[in-house]
């Protein structure tokens, strides 16, 4: 008798710490979109020895200048740039419960840091800065500093290889 209620104390405080501190289970992530205004075609492409691996670059003819929009709503947490080097003219958004999204070689950042925005909302343009060739979008969705694949319209991305993505955000 004494060893089954030390057994269902011991269950129930676990479940408690598990509350409280987390069981390490993922947070659902945001329902985020493709990076684009609704209807716009955009190639993504994934190849593995791209850093991060799971990062997507986008990219369509005549693209340099287009806008780019929140995948998702959030609070801008970066707006960054690192010149000729690395991601040039960047944003990152914090979705919350771990979740962010990266937005990189923009030629224009149109937020500020501690600004939230909605899913759907210009934050900046594709470019070609950093250590970009040409001109795209680099995006990249993370949890709690990892890097994972990307999922746009409720769908993974292709890895490795690429295909075309319609955006649906905010239609």
């Amino acid at each position: 008798m004494i060893r089954s209620m030390v057994a269902v104390a011991s269950t129930t405080a676990v479940a408690a710490a598990l509350l409280v501190f987390g069981g390490g289970v993922a947070s659902a992530a945001p329902a985020f979109q493709v990076p684009f205004p609704c209807g716009q075609v955009w190639d993504g492409q994934t190849r593995t020895n791209h850093s991060p691996a799971n990062a997507v670059d986008f990219n369509r003819a005549n693209d340099d200048g287009d806008a780019v929009v929140a995948s998702a709503a959030g609070r801008v947490s970066r707006v960054d740039n690192e010149g000729s080097v690395s991601y040039g003219r960047w944003i990152e958004i914090d979705h919350g419960s771990g979740w962010r999204s990266r937005y990189a070689h923009l030629s224009a950042q149109r937020v500020s840091v501690g600004q939230n925005v909605s899913r759907g909302q210009l934050i900046g343009n594709v470019g070609s800065t950093g250590g970009s060739t040409g001109p795209h979008l680099h995006f990249e969705q993370t949890l709690n500093g990892s890097a994972q694949k990307a999922v746009f319209n409720g769908t993974q991305a292709l890895y490795w290889g690429t295909r075309a993505y319609t955006s649906r955000n905010t239609c």
